[in-house]
């Protein structure tokens, strides 16, 4: 089990990536797929959500979006950022039995949306602190738009995945050959 804003980061990517696009329908229809998400990104049982947890794990989705629609607008992305962190933080340090000290972001007996709108300003805004702004960014894929965290060594990554870069390439190619 990770704990920390790596994980919160890539967990608050993962859910505006479940917003309707041109390649998937909305990825966040029910509260089971909530549940699945959240196990797909490490998080412990027990993971039960219901419909308000939906409710507002889809607003932060949105306001996740908006946070990556902002680009390298440093002065929308901090207000996008700052205004999430003012509805939704509550940091402190906790511990529970069998588990080391490890942040809570959420205010006590938050919902699953307002754990995920919380962690995910949380690293969202570390990242951007530690980074820059354009850390954050879409995928180049003209038909994808994904959000994606553009950290680690080498060159800005421009893709959500290998699929939308291969697909950009031989379009490119296809492209240079007409």
């Amino acid at each position: 089990m990770r704990f920390g804003f790596t994980r919160w980061a890539d967990l608050a990517v993962a859910l505006t990536n479940t917003a309707p696009g041109p390649r998937h329908g909305d990825l966040l229809a029910a509260p089971d797929d909530l549940v699945a998400l959240l196990r797909a990104h490490g998080e412990p049982e027990p993971v039960e959500a219901g419909d308000g947890d939906l409710r507002d794990a889809r607003a932060a989705r949105a306001a996740f979006d908006g946070i990556f629609a902002a680009g390298g607008d440093a002065t929308a992305l901090t207000g996008r950022i700052n205004a999430l962190l003012d509805r939704t933080a509550r940091p402190r340090l906790v511990a529970h039995d069998g588990v080391p000290p490890h942040l809570h972001v959420a205010a006590p007996g938050a919902s699953w949306g307002d754990w995920l709108a919380a962690s995910g300003a949380t690293a969202l805004a570390l990242l951007v602190a530690e980074h820059g702004v354009d850390v954050l960014g879409r995928c180049a894929a003209p038909d994808c738009g994904h959000a994606i965290l553009r950290t680690g060594p080498g060159p800005a990554r421009r893709f959500c995945s290998p699929t939308c870069a291969s697909r950009t390439r031989v379009a490119a190619h296809r492209a240079r050959r007409r």
